[in-house]
């Protein structure tokens, strides 16, 4: 789902309730009792993680990606100094401007923290991606400390309770589509422009990023040395390149939602054909279940070109509709992730691979008004089997399943 965040709705905005009861503290981590006992001056701050991680292999590189929501509960702020993440052997720390880059408070409309104050009853995500070398870095659990600076500027290190690494591999699918000159749009990275890393939603109560993984696929055509995405009128879907284009199931599965009908947005207008909400956010899309609690999500398909129904059998490689521009959408593309609930915005984002394609490394990003692509500096592609391409990197699929 690719958001226009200068234009995002009310509804789809950020918004955490927290109820608090002043004056209780967590639990200790373990072997952290004893620095919590003798600190008589606690920080009133709460630490917890939205989705425990398991391994995402990107780039031939393991990642562990995920967020930590950071809450105080007094009428005082507490600035964050620092953060230390012990993950096995590796050590990883983050300040400063780092820090700030990778923290987004609640409610705010900018993309990064311009403070790592937080003020009274104030809440923050700090979003993290560690890297390591090889499968056999990865703990089976993360230990955090956070270093504060109290009112009184008292530094504090607060110990949270450790987090769990899953030990699930990714699961690996077929491409959804074919051929040469596709880009991975916006596939998960931690920078401040990270759309749908960012893109925390609330239903039933509980906060969910679904799009913890997702990609934006679209087409380019190298103009000049800079890929563009459409020629022609930039008000015709028909003139982007990806338009139409068939879309395949990536897995066997089983359907377990669809919904067709859905009118065309007009590029890079600004505004919407339909009123965005949870049910047709995604346009015309299709749920396939895979199994072991994992659904893959097609959304943004053309209307009238969704191939198929609830409750049909799906093979790998099946068509299943073709690209359009429906939806929370600002150009034609196939957004596609894989939660482990059936529903396109109310589920967590779990990590994938591709079992065979060609890729570049993350081009350089050109500036453009109203939402559109373009890059350059690609690189050259290189084979990759069971893997995850680079934000916006440039990605050929084979010809055939």
């Amino acid at each position: 789902m690719r958001l226009n965040y200068r234009q995002s709705l009310a509804p789809l905005k950020l918004v955490i309730g927290l109820i608090v009861i002043m004056g209780v503290a967590r639990e200790p981590a373990s072997g952290s009792g004893a620095a919590a006992m003798t600190d008589p001056k606690p920080p009133q701050v709460s630490i917890d993680f939205l989705f425990p991680p398991s391994v995402l292999i990107q780039e031939g590189k393991p990642r562990l990606v995920y967020e930590m929501r950071i809450s105080n509960y007094v009428p005082q702020a507490y600035t964050l100094e620092a953060i230390a993440v012990e993950a096995g052997k590796k050590r990883f720390r983050y300040d400063g401007a780092t820090l700030r880059e990778m923290t987004r408070f609640l409610g705010a409309r900018e993309p990064i923290a311009s403070t790592l104050a937080l003020a009274p009853g104030q809440s923050a995500i700090v979003f993290f991606t560690l890297t390591f070398d090889d499968r056999a870095e990865v703990p089976a659990a993360l230990e955090h400390t956070l270093h504060f600076r109290a009112p009184d500027q008292t530094l504090h290190a607060l110990v949270p309770a450790p987090l769990t690494v899953g030990q699930q591999p990714p699961v690996v699918v077929a491409p959804p589509l074919r051929g040469g000159d596709w880009i991975a749009g916006d596939a998960t990275h931690n920078g401040p422009d990270a759309a749908h890393r960012r893109t925390i939603l609330l239903a039933a109560g509980r906060p969910w990023l679904a799009q913890r993984y997702a990609i934006d696929w679209v087409k380019y055509r190298l103009v000049g040395g800079e890929a563009t995405t459409w020629s022609g009128p930039e008000d015709q879907n028909a003139s982007y390149f990806c338009y139409n284009a068939p879309i395949y199931s990536v897995a066997d599965g089983t359907v377990v939602a669809a919904m067709d009908g859905v009118p065309e947005n007009v590029p890079h207008s600004g505004k919407y054909a339909v009123e965005i909400n949870f049910i047709n956010a995604g346009g015309n899309y299709v749920v396939v279940d895979i199994g072991a609690n994992r659904y893959v999500f097609y959304a943004h398909m053309r209307p009238g070109s969704v191939a198929v129904k609830v409750g049909d059998h799906v093979t790998t490689g099946q068509l299943i509709g073709h690209i359009g521009n429906t939806g929370s959408s600002t150009e034609p593309h196939l957004h596609m992730h894989i939660v482990d609930h059936p529903s396109f915005l109310a589920g967590q984002g779990i990590p994938y691979e591709f079992d065979r394609f060609r890729a570049s490394g993350a081009p350089e990003v050109i500036a453009r008004p109203r939402d559109q692509m373009a890059f350059r500096n690609f690189g050259a592609l290189a084979p990759a089997q069971d893997d995850y391409p680079a934000n916006n990197a440039a990605v050929t699929f084979p010809e055939s399943p």
